[in-house]
């Protein structure tokens, strides 16, 4: 029978992410354990647990296993990464190996491209300043500064599976879309004849912009002073991505000034007390969200016990993570 590692921390939101229904059909189709702790695991307490260790069930504070502690995992056959990006948790040396590596970055895309659509409508539409007023029992209507999606020009910096399931959400509203992004594949937009390649000059001169480009030491403070001027007046700044793609010190005089609207979900340094000030003190034309793009749990590790479903019959996989993707995923 296969041995399955859960190494998974026992956090409040456990029972979320990995809920009874889907733990029973784990346990169908193997020998299952699981890290007893709240704490994250360390790389020897790692090690230990995967000298017999067939198939790997990785999660949010996993470390990494890099090809010294894989050398320490003799029986390991599959790493099953029920979260989104797996960059930090696999190496090289699962390639070099011929282990597969599994995602469920694809079932989170669809959520964060649903959020990034929220949020754009709910930003274009000035939901949060109307809600506001109509708590303060003022009866007023922006409606002069207030935008539509339909037939909107929107840039999109990266194309990784969220913003190609954006592409898919935007599709009745008959937008047009340029995208840049250097490792799209010649024919990577073919399926949204709404959409075409473009520099980042073009792109960032669009009035909607949205980030959707993967954390890498190449996409640092990519969008900094020099790129936020080519933003238009009025235009809407829309990241969904992570926080260190947008220079944040530049970003936070466009928005004092009022000239652009910025909807933020990742921010440089996130939790409490890290979102900036001056970010703060502009409710008028900013969106400021917790880190919330995705708001999906437990399908991620059902979907990766289906590709392990798949893996123990022999059966393709369909959240099999290439050595291409890996090397372009976001890196934590």
């Amino acid at each position: 029978m296969m041995k399955i590692y859960v190494a998974a921390r026992k956090f409040d939101a456990f029972d979320r992410y990995f809920p009874r229904h889907v733990l029973d059909r784990l346990e169908k189709l193997g020998e299952v354990e699981y890290w007893p702790h709240t704490r994250t695991m360390t790389r020897d307490e790692l090690a230990e647990a995967l000298k017999d260790t067939d198939i790997l069930v990785s999660h949010w504070g996993t470390p990494q296993v890099d090809a010294e502690l894989l050398e320490k995992a003799p029986k390991l056959k599959l790493l099953a990464h029920a979260a989104g990006t797996v960059a930090h948790i696999a190496s090289e040396a699962f390639y070099e190996k011929g282990i597969p590596v599994l995602s469920a970055n694809p079932i989170m895309a669809k959520y964060v491209a649903e959020g990034a659509l929220c949020y754009l409508l709910a930003g274009l539409r000035l939901l949060p300043q109307h809600d506001v007023l109509a708590r303060e029992n003022q009866w007023v209507r922006l409606a002069g500064e207030q935008k539509n999606l339909f037939g909107a020009k929107i840039g999109f910096v990266g194309c990784g599976a969220a913003a190609r399931e954006f592409l898919d959400l935007l599709r009745p509203f008959g937008c047009d879309v340029a995208v840049y992004d250097p490792y799209l594949p010649e024919n990577g937009l073919d399926r949204w004849d709404f959409a075409h390649t473009a520099s980042l000059e073009e792109v960032m001169s669009r009035p909607i912009v949205s980030i959707h480009a993967a954390q890498t030491p190449e996409t640092y403070h990519m969008i900094n002073a020099e790129r936020l001027a080519m933003m238009p007046d009025g235009a809407f700044l829309m990241n969904t991505a992570r926080g260190s793609l947008i220079d944040t010190k530049a970003l936070i005089p466009e928005v004092q000034s009022g000239r652009i609207f910025a909807i933020l979900d990742v921010f440089e340094e996130e939790g409490p007390g890290h979102v900036p000030e001056e970010l703060i003190a502009c409710p008028a034309n900013t969106i400021l969200q917790p880190h919330l793009a995705a708001a999906v749990n437990w399908p991620m590790a059902d979907a990766i016990v289906d590709d392990i479903e798949r893996f123990l019959k022999g059966e393709e996989l369909q959240l099999t993570v290439s050595l291409g993707q890996y090397r372009l995923m976001t890196q934590e």
